[in-house]
């Protein structure tokens, strides 16, 4: 009967913890929220963003709506360094892009990463010359 009752008053001394625990973390700075990879619909977007086709988009600490920004951007950077061919060698809304491409006869395709900090941003595009 005696190791029921230290039973209960070991429960008892739990639940007096939580809610002083439960406190502590309420009143404790916001810590920041990690955002996950993901995928970003392009519905209705993939040809109104600059290239020929963008044909991806994939984002990493930021939102969709900031990739497509950054696309935006980069295209802008690239077509001013020498039209449909050209390439973007600056800095991007704050971001270093870097760049591969897969050419062919009237196209090319290509891969494109944009990081700042911990943001990332991804996409594919095509271009037809």
């Amino acid at each position: 009967m005696h190791s029921i009752h230290r039973g209960w008053a070991a429960a008892a001394a739990v639940a007096a913890v939580i809610p002083a625990t439960l406190a502590m973390a309420a009143t404790s700075p916001a810590q920041p929220i990690a955002r996950a990879a993901r995928t970003c619909g392009l519905a209705g977007e993939w040809a109104s963003l600059g290239p020929t086709y963008v044909e991806t988009l994939n984002v990493s600490g930021t939102s969709c709506g900031r990739g497509a920004n950054v696309i935006k951007a980069y295209n802008h950077c690239r077509l001013s360094a020498g039209g449909a061919k050209g390439r973007c060698h600056a800095r991007v809304l704050g971001s270093r892009c870097s760049e591969t491409r897969s050419t062919g006869p009237v196209q090319f395709v290509a891969s494109v990463r944009c990081t700042k900090g911990r943001t990332v941003v991804k996409f594919a595009y095509s271009e037809n010359f």
